[in-house]
């Protein structure tokens, strides 16, 4: 079994997001070509702009939450 892994980023964007208020936005899942990795990106509106973004490596093996190992580097 696959334990968790840690979302880069996530911290900040929730910070970014939650001062963007009733702004509406936009959002798009982006993952790796193979699949080792994905991105959660947050636009304005328009789309014409990222907001915040986090993402991560997908684990491979069975590894710790908090394995430091565990990524990419969050998106700001």
């Amino acid at each position: 079994m696959k334990r968790g892994h840690t979302i880069d980023g996530l911290a900040d964007s929730v910070d970014i997001l939650l001062r963007a208020g009733e702004e509406p936005l936009r959002t798009r899942s982006i993952d790796a070509v193979d699949r080792s990795s994905w991105f959660t990106i947050f636009l304005n509106s328009t789309a014409t702009a990222v907001v915040a973004c986090c993402g991560g490596r997908r684990p491979t093996t069975m590894e710790s939450a908090d394995t430091p190992e565990s990524g990419a580097q969050p998106c700001r």
